[in-house]
C-alpha cells in the first residue's frame, strides 16, 4: 500500500516517524536507525549527514514493519528477500485474510491512539491519580518514549471500563484479580503457539498469528459465559 505523500518530496527521519506512528504507534527513531544499520534501508545523505527518506523509502519501511507485525518474519528473512534478485516489495503479496480470519482480528478500536498519562486521564474521563494506580498495578503498561511513557487502545479501553467499574464500588486493587487471570491465560496460550510462532517457516508463522487472535476471541465468549453462569445466583438475592 503506498502513502499518499509528494513522489519528489524528501523527509528527515522525525517527519517518517510521524507519517507512519498512526499505524505503527511503537515507531521510534531509534527503530528506524537499527533497521538502516542491518541493511534494510538505505536514506540518502544530506553533505552535513543528515537522513533524507524519499516515499520510496516509506513504502519499504512500512512493508519491513508489516511482515514482522502481522506475520512475524524476522529481519534476517525479510533482508534475504529484499537482497533476493528479483524481488519487488511493491508487488509482494501475502496470504488474503479469509472471512474467518476476519472474525477473529483485533479491535480496530485499539489501533492507531497514542497517548500520555495525562492525554488518558482526559479521553477517558478518569482522574489522573487512579490512573496511575492502575499503571502501577500494572492493570495498564505504556512504553516510554523519551521521558514519557505512551499509552494505546488497549489502555484507553480498560481505563473508560474500570471508570464504570469504580463508579459501582469497585477499588483499583480489586483490578488485579482481571490481571492475574489474563497473566495465567497468555501463560497458556504461550505454551500452545510456541512452536509455530517461532518458527522459520513464513506459513507457520501466519498460521500462529491466526490462531492466537482466534484463541483469544474464543478465551474471551468462555469467560462471559462462565461468568454469568457463576453470578447467576446473585439473582436470587
Amino acid at each position: 500500500m503506498k502513502i499518499e505523500l509528494s513522489e519528489t518530496k524528501l523527509f528527515n527521519i522525525g517527519q517518517v516517524c510521524e507519517n507512519l506512528i498512526e499505524e505503527f504507534p511503537q515507531i521510534t527513531v531509534s527503530k528506524i536507525r537499527y533497521l538502516e544499520s542491518q541493511g534494510l534501508l538505505t536514506p540518502t545523505r544530506t553533505e552535513s549527514g543528515y537522513r533524507k527518506f524519499s516515499t520510496s523509502d516509506l513504502d519499504k519501511l512500512v512493508w519491513i514493519l508489516r511482515q514482522q507485525r502481522d506475520y512475524f518474519v524476522p529481519l534476517k528473512t525479510i533482508k534475504e528477500r529484499l537482497d533476493k534478485k528479483g524481488f519487488d516489495f511493491e508487488t509482494d503479496e501475502m496470504p488474503e485474510k479469509s472471512d474467518s480470519d476476519r472474525k477473529f482480528e483485533e479491535d480496530p478500536i485499539t489501533t492507531g491512539i497514542s497517548l500520555d498519562i495525562k492525554g488518558l486521564a482526559k479521553a477517558s474521563g478518569v482522574p489522573l491519580e487512579k490512573i496511575e494506580e492502575l499503571n502501577e498495578l500494572g492493570v495498564i503498561k505504556g512504553r516510554k518514549v523519551g521521558n514519557k511513557q505512551i499509552f494505546e487502545g488497549e489502555a484507553l479501553i480498560t481505563v473508560r471500563s474500570a471508570k464504570r467499574l469504580f463508579e459501582l464500588g469497585m477499588e483499583v486493587r480489586h483490578l488485579r484479580m482481571y490481571l492475574v487471570a489474563a497473566q495465567r491465560e497468555a501463560g497458556v496460550i504461550e505454551q500452545l503457539l510456541s512452536a509455530k510462532s517461532k518458527s522459520e517457516d513464513l506459513k507457520s508463522r501466519v498460521e500462529a498469528k491466526r490462531e492466537l487472535n482466534e484463541v483469544v476471541a474464543l478465551g474471551r465468549e468462555i469467560h462471559k459465559c462462565l461468568l454469568k453462569l457463576s453470578v447467576d445466583g446473585l439473582e436470587t438475592w
